[in-house]
């Protein structure tokens, strides 16, 4: 007689997807605390330095089973570009988790689509329309009712978050440009070897000798960064990206319950407001160009039929 487990269905993709969205949304928010923690005796760029590290550590072995790739001799100045972004928004981002509450440095990241669009008009020359400007615009209303310029200062911290959004943008655009001409496994090693050296330059002026017990909580932070990475790689490998684009937004009551359980921060209204706008902005877009994608592929496909 068969067991339980041997006729048990296999889940579906979009249910599949939706978990390992969800599981790296839970794994960011444990990496921030880690972030915080260790903000207290290490600069943030420190902390970026030993995220790289032993975040290269542990995808290593799967990135260079069949041997070192050969350099990328025409896309190297790209590589750069993408690593020299991809270094500032980490920066940007690991230092506002050290000074902004966790809560609304999450409602700020959720800009990052809106700088992606732009982003995709100015370097990519796409054509964006009334529906998708309007829903930029409300993005940054967004974003403004979670800063609230004249009634709160904007420090440093929210404008490292807005930075950190902007240079991701960048980022994903890039990587659109390689994915044309290159694999994912070369585009993710070579990223990973120009932004070592990268990181470390920048962690170079403010180094501190960590303590045996932080530099076991480094390598604990660089193996939750891969493991979130792979979950949401997984998660849009499966899974469409305006289907999966609403389970991001879990991120915030992740990071408000991290902020108030082991920093006893406690968002405003106006933070959860804000948020919920920047985001469903986003959502609109993502689902915008997915839409746009599909079209696309379908007259892409009926013209080589033709």
């Amino acid at each position: 007689m068969p067991s339980l487990f041997s006729i048990r269905a296999p889940l579906p993709d979009p249910l599949r997807a939706a978990v390992f969205m969800v599981g790296a949304c839970l794994v960011w928010s444990f990496l921030s605390w880690i972030v915080r923690v260790l903000s207290s005796d290490l600069h943030a760029f420190e902390i970026v330095f030993f995220r790289n590290l032993f975040g290269f550590l542990a995808i290593a072995p799967f990135l260079f089973r069949r041997g070192i790739p050969d350099f990328p001799r025409k896309e190297f100045s790209l590589y750069v570009i993408r690593a020299g972004f991809g270094l500032v928004a980490m920066l940007g981002w690991f230092y506002a988790l050290t000074v902004v509450p966790l809560a609304d440095a999450t409602a700020l990241s959720f800009t990052a689509p809106i700088f992606t669009t732009i982003a995709a008009i100015v370097i990519l020359g796409e054509v964006v329309r009334v529906r998708r400007w309007t829903a930029m615009l409300i993005g940054f209303a967004g974003a403004m009712i979670v800063l609230r310029p004249g009634e709160l200062t904007i420090g440093i911290g929210e404008t490292a978050a807005l930075v950190s959004s902007a240079a991701i943008a960048v980022v994903i655009v890039s990587v659109k440009i390689l994915a044309r001409a290159e694999t994912s496994d070369r585009i993710v090693a070579f990223h990973t070897l120009i932004l070592l050296p990268l990181s470390l330059l920048a962690a170079i002026f403010v180094w501190t000798w960590p303590t045996w017990t932080q530099l076991g909580m480094c390598v604990v932070l660089g193996m939750a960064a891969s493991l979130a990475n792979w979950l949401t790689v997984r998660a849009f490998t499966i899974g469409e990206t305006a289907a999966l684009m609403p389970y991001d937004f879990i991120r915030l009551p992740f990071m408000a319950l991290v902020g108030y359980l082991a920093f006893a921060e406690v968002p405003d209204v106006w933070t959860w407001v804000g948020g919920t706008v920047i985001f469903a902005s986003s959502i609109y877009i993502a689902r915008r160009e997915s839409r746009l994608a599909r079209e696309e592929a379908v007259a892409g496909s009926e013209d080589r039929k033709a």
